[in-house]
């Protein structure tokens, strides 16, 4: 849910709150907020109508200190990548060093070209980065391509 409500809020400007009986009813609110309406959804309340639709607030596990959870995320990274340069040209991608364990979950969003496919290419071994300073570790990356289809034509 957590990483779903990250692209959420970095894709929308507003949102509206979906809750009902399945198979009996269903209640669209109005929009809100991006922010507003994550916090709705997560209160499992919606204030503008005085409902609950949800008996549990859903809540994430937070971290009691930022270092210390560092320190867990450092202690426990299984998979390093360095520096990297891959230059196509014009385009040049430039990846500064990092690292990620097994129970991560990354999201890369950006325009179309600004070569996040590059990157994960360049980490499954695909592509040869243009220059790094150290071998790139050997990761297995599915890089079947998944296209999104309207399920419905709108005339």
């Amino acid at each position: 849910v957590e990483h779903d409500l990250s692209v959420l809020d970095y894709l929308s400007d507003f949102i509206c709150v979906l809750y009902g009986t399945p198979g009996a009813y269903g209640v669209v609110t109005m929009p809100f907020g991006v922010r507003e309406g994550i916090n709705i959804f997560l209160d499992g309340f919606v204030p503008t109508e005085n409902l609950r639709f949800r008996e549990q607030v859903l809540t994430f596990k937070v971290s009691e200190t930022a270092e210390k959870e560092e320190e867990h995320i450092k202690r426990d990274a299984r998979y390093q990548y360095p520096d990297m340069i891959k230059d196509y040209g014009p385009f040049k991608l430039e990846v500064m060093k990092g690292d990620f364990t097994d129970s991560e979950i990354v999201v890369m969003l950006g325009e179309n070209g600004t070569g996040k496919t590059t990157f994960i290419k360049m980490l499954a071994g695909i592509t040869k980065p243009t220059t790094t300073c150290e071998e790139l570790p050997r990761l297995n990356v599915s890089t079947s391509l998944r296209r999104s289809a309207p399920s419905s034509r709108v005339l």
